[in-house]
């Protein structure tokens, strides 16, 4: 009984999750930057809230340490082609969150260039 039981507990911890979600690919920037999305994302009428990733393809020097990778939580607004970003987290380049960065907190829809990352992510999710 008790190896069923350990071989139950065993199984349970290897399994995927069917809600743990993946980074779907949507394109690049023109300086090579690899642009990504979580392939879970809530859609309430024309608005999107999901999380994008920005990939660097040139690391950004600060002062601790190399910036890697951008991902930020933002709402897309479909109709408008606007874009507000609620949250900021950029990554070392040992992939830990260096700083975090609460930008307008979900309230203003801005304009974007088509080839920036969030322009991207408009024009692959609407």
């Amino acid at each position: 009984m008790k190896s069923f039981a350990l071989s139950s507990v065993l199984m349970l911890c290897l399994a995927s999750p069917s809600y743990a979600s993946h980074w779907q690919e949507l394109g690049s920037t023109p300086n090579g930057n690899l642009i990504s999305v979580l392939d879970t994302q809530i859609r309430k009428g024309e608005i999107i809230t999901t999380r994008i990733r920005n990939d660097l393809s040139e690391p950004k020097p600060t002062e601790g340490g190399s910036i890697t990778r951008i991902e930020a939580d933002l709402q897309i607004n479909c109709r408008k082609k606007t874009v507000s970003p609620i949250r900021t987290f950029l990554f070392d380049d040992k992939g830990s969150a260096e700083l975090s960065v609460n930008l307008r907190g979900g309230r203003d829809f801005i304009k974007e260039n088509e080839d920036s990352s969030f322009g991207i992510a408009i024009k692959e999710l609407c």
